[in-house]
């Protein structure tokens, strides 16, 4: 029997039980000529043995090893997929261990899971650099965008991903009755993962999509405005929800008025945007209420004071996220606010209230 085969035996023993508790303590303890991967595998499986003593053991020399240690048991061709998973979550902030995982032939999915959640962005750029493993892990795409550490152009990438999604439905639809079930079947998998990117239901892949009011697009005087709304018309809702996280001015003016959630928005994720873009969505009594409710929630764009003016004048502005601003208006403004009759009842009592206690207090 060679070397190799020989150790391979004794792992598969201990795995399966067969082997004396004096065996299993030595391996606990790191006594056993095998290479360090192997021990390191030992020592997570150990950590669970019925024995107090082995499983005390068996901690100490995981935490015993030293950077350099880790580093080569990573290196290791024949490192085993659990612990590869194992050091997943220290390498989220650690890029050197990071690559020895994520290119290893044996990286689980669940490894790179925790990668895409939790890594930096230097981690994150490891992961996105293979996109096959990408496209065939769907929920790598989810967790990468979630995480608050994305770069925007890391971002693009992803936004990258849907492009090639949105032109393989055009490719499929021109191809008609002639496309591959499976292919199609494929295309519905991407298709999915574009709503997960913008953490919406999946629902809102098939709901219905128009924009609102769109005779004013359709008969500008602007000439571009007409332009790009022509086009927007012949899109499916993949292609806008690309646009609209793509598309210039014209083009997020108008899809942000799409009555699909996975379109509307997605304007709002468009690196492009900038805060006299949101100004302008937050006047707008013709979009839907998640699009106030997003533009409301955002720690970033809300320190603006005239943005925040703008959400609690607009009647369409869901009233929990109006009460948030009440308070932090100031009193001219709050006069004027709770005389006003375009804003919800609450509004104008809140803000008439806050007025009335500021006053008391200052007298």
């Amino acid at each position: 029997m060679t070397k190799q085969a020989d150790e391979k035996s004794i792992v598969d023993r201990i795995l399966a039980g067969e082997v004396p508790a004096q065996v299993r303590a030595a391996a606990a303890r790191g006594a056993l000529p095998l290479p360090r991967a192997t021990l390191v595998r030992l020592f997570l499986l150990l950590r669970e043995d019925d024995d107090e003593t082995i499983r005390a053991d068996a901690e100490a020399s995981l935490s015993g090893l030293e950077a350099n240690e880790i580093q080569e048991v990573l290196e290791d061709p024949e490192c085993a997929a659990e612990v590869l998973d194992h050091y997943a979550v220290g390498a989220t902030r650690d890029e050197t261990l990071a690559e020895r995982i994520v290119f290893h032939h044996s990286v689980p999915a669940a490894a790179l899971v925790k990668l895409a959640a939790g890594g930096n962005a230097a981690v994150i750029e490891l992961v996105l650099t293979n996109q096959e493993r990408l496209l065939k892990q769907p929920d790598l795409l989810t967790c990468l965008s979630l995480n608050p550490a994305l770069r925007a152009d890391q971002r693009g990438r992803i936004l990258e991903l849907l492009e090639r999604t949105s032109q393989a439905v055009a490719r499929a639809e021109g191809a008609g009755e002639e496309s591959d079930a499976g292919e199609q079947e494929e295309i519905s998998e991407e298709l999915l993962e574009a709503a997960k990117i913008l953490e919406l239901d999946i629902g809102e892949l098939y709901s219905a999509s128009e924009i609102q009011d769109s005779e004013e697009f359709e008969f500008s005087e602007d000439p571009e405005i007409r332009t790009a709304y022509q086009k927007i018309i012949t899109l499916d809702v993949a292609q806008k929800a690309v646009l609209a996280m793509r598309g210039g001015r014209e083009e997020r003016m108008i899809l942000v008025r799409d009555t699909n959630k996975l379109v509307a928005l997605g304007v709002l994720r468009n690196p492009r945007i900038q805060e006299d873009d949101v100004e302008s969505i937050a006047r707008m009594r013709n979009v839907s209420d998640e699009v106030l409710r997003y533009i409301g929630q955002s720690r970033e764009w809300t320190k603006n004071y005239s943005l925040v003016m703008i959400l609690v004048n607009n009647p369409r502005t869901p009233q929990g996220i109006s009460t948030n601003f009440v308070t932090r208006l100031q009193n001219q403004d709050l006069k004027k606010l709770s005389g006003s009759r375009e804003v919800p009842e609450l509004i104008r009592r809140m803000a008439k209230r806050t007025f009335e206690l500021r006053t008391a207090r200052r007298k």
